[in-house]
């Protein structure tokens, strides 16, 4: 038996067709058209899988005896050389269209139209891509009676049903439980809309705290490629007379990086403890060398969503409100701020070992030539004891 076809983006019409074309006979060739040959066809953007990797995941369905990649428009010359049985086609297909159908009638060989009717097909999954809901992180201006700020395009219409644009309906809500309280501020944790939110209420002009300033900072963390909050509204105006800021965020996945430290990493071999260590501290400074610096860098602050050890991709960063962007040169106090938080932060629940391991994959290979780096460390370490604010871990 020879089926042919392009199978880029291989899907569920294409195995039934195969596996249609199997049972016609005890051995099925499938031949695969090469790259050049499906961009005349289809255009310069296709095809979308390289011709290789097509034939290797054609190659591991049960169905499949050979696989053979053909760049000529069509299969004639592959009939003539292996001389099949049958050869197949799916019934997008018919006698009348089948371009080697003459071909086939001289040397013998049937035409087979098998598999489900058209139901599916690489294109409507591309069409179907093309159509889905509008990415997370596109924004949209809200104002109202007293108040401005940004929702996020895809779920503007499902919080404004559920009264979330409102300002004064935010700074009551009492759903959830408070995870945090301060003077004029409070944190909520609920759910909404089916996700857990956090709900953050307080006085935009008090330390900054602004709710539009936060949402910024978290979507520019996450267009660097580095892991942030998901956010869904940022409101700021007045209410009763007097200045109130609300921000939403979706809830990160995972425990906290102290939280994490406590409870997985004794149970790690010494292996994946320093692939830890490492993909930290890695990640560290990818976030240093992009010219972020979080003021409020505390191990907290920080979700682990798999495994320090994939860095970036399993790293959230949260509680952005003080997120400090540098200018075009490094800014190491900065980041002895950060680090040094973090150090203090994680006091007691890492080895030694493994902190220094951390500090040696930030510094990009070993603590030789670091004494500067170690010495600004340990000022800013003392500096934060000394003002005698810093949380201890919970």
């Amino acid at each position: 038996m020879l089926a042919n076809g392009v199978f880029d983006l291989l899907h569920v019409g294409h195995v039934r067709m195969l596996a249609a074309a199997r049972a016609l006979g005890d051995c099925l060739v499938v031949a695969v058209n090469g790259d050049a040959s499906v961009r005349a066809a289809r255009g310069p953007g296709r095809p979308l899988v390289p011709a290789r990797e097509r034939a290797e995941l054609l190659a591991a369905l049960a169905v499949v005896d050979h696989v053979v990649v053909f760049d000529e428009p069509d299969v004639g010359a592959l009939l003539e050389r292996l001389r099949p049985d049958v050869h197949a086609k799916g019934r997008d297909y018919a006698e009348a269209t089948l371009p080697e159908r003459a071909l086939g009638a001289r040397l013998g060989v049937e035409a087979a139209f098998v598999g489900d009717e058209k139901r599916h097909s690489t294109s409507a999954l591309l069409r179907a891509a093309a159509q889905r809901a509008e990415p997370p992180d596109r924004m949209r201006p809200e104002s109202g009676p007293g108040h401005r700020g940004f929702v996020q395009r895809r779920r503007r219409a499902a919080l404004a049903r559920a009264g979330w644009l409102d300002l004064a309906r935010l700074v009551g809500v009492e759903d959830g439980e408070v995870v945090e309280r301060g003077t004029g501020r409070f944190v909520r944790r609920l759910v909404l809309l089916g996700r857990t939110v956090y709900l953050k209420v307080g006085d935009p002009l008090q330390r900054r705290r602004s709710p539009i300033l936060e949402l910024q900072h978290n979507l520019a963390l996450r267009a660097a490629g580095f892991r942030a909050p998901e956010p869904w509204l940022a409101l700021e105006g007045r209410v009763g007379g007097r200045p109130v800021g609300a921000l939403v965020l979706a809830e990160a996945p995972g425990p906290a990086l102290d939280v994490w430290a406590r409870t997985v990493l004794p149970g790690l071999s010494a292996a994946e403890q320093r692939a830890a260590a490492d993909g930290l501290g890695g990640c560290l400074r990818a976030l240093h060398t992009a010219r972020f610096y979080p003021r409020d860098l505390t191990a907290w602050h920080v979700v682990v969503d798999g495994s320090p050890a994939a860095g970036a991709r399993d790293l959230v960063f949260l509680d952005l409100m003080r997120l400090e962007r540098g200018g075009p040169r490094p800014a190491p106090r900065r980041a002895a701020r950060g680090l040094a938080a973090l150090s203090l932060s994680l006091a007691g629940g890492v080895p030694a070992r493994l902190e220094w391991r951390t500090l040696r994959a930030y510094l990009g290979g070993t603590l030789a030539g670091a004494r500067p780096w170690l010495r600004r460390l340990t000022r800013a370490r003392a500096r934060l004891r000394r003002k005698g604010t810093f949380r201890t871990p919970r």
